[in-house]
């Protein structure tokens, strides 16, 4: 029934989704689960967050693993990989810090915050990637669905905890 493997992608995809989905709903209707479900949706996040940098890598070492044919790659070629390797370095970093600052600093809102604007690079740089040749089209269109109520969730936890409705 789901053999395909962009069929399993959606559904892991969806998946990976509820978490966000869940802890954003304790947020907002359980007031005594609020910190903690904010604690856990910020390394959650974290988590994700550095997967997605992790697909990045993916995208650069299947090319250079396995040339065509053994032919080498042309430079043009070899300065995109490098690229998305240097890129998929930097989510993970983004997350590690928003952990950091939840953790050692207890400061939910910057860590939320930071969490937001590391979802949001990522999909704008895959975005771009994808007008590049290096994203795959029906791999960016699963990549907005879900970034979609990624960020939602991320953005109304953080109001939450800005407008004092909610403390991390």
């Amino acid at each position: 029934m789901f053999k395909q493997p962009f069929t399993i992608a959606v559904l892991l995809t969806l998946a990976g989704a509820v978490p966000f989905l869940v802890l954003g709903a304790i947020v907002l209707l359980d007031p005594l689960a609020a910190k903690t479900a904010i604690e856990v949706l910020i390394s959650y996040g974290a988590v994700i967050l550095s997967f997605l940098g992790a697909v990045h890598w993916g995208f650069a070492l299947r090319d250079t693993a396995h040339p065509v044919n053994g032919t080498p790659l042309p430079p043009a070629v070899l300065g995109a990989e490098r690229q998305l390797l240097t890129f998929g370095v930097i989510p993970a970093l983004i997350g590690w810090a928003a952990l950091s600052l939840m953790l050692h600093f207890n400061a939910p809102a910057l860590a939320l915050f930071l969490l937001l604007a590391g979802f949001l690079i990522t999909i704008v740089v895959e975005t771009i990637g994808r007008g590049r040749g290096v994203v795959a089209g029906n791999y960016l269109a699963l990549r907005w669905g879900v970034s979609i109520i990624v960020l939602a969730t991320l953005f109304v936890v953080l109001l939450a905890v800005l407008t004092g409705m909610r403390t991390g």
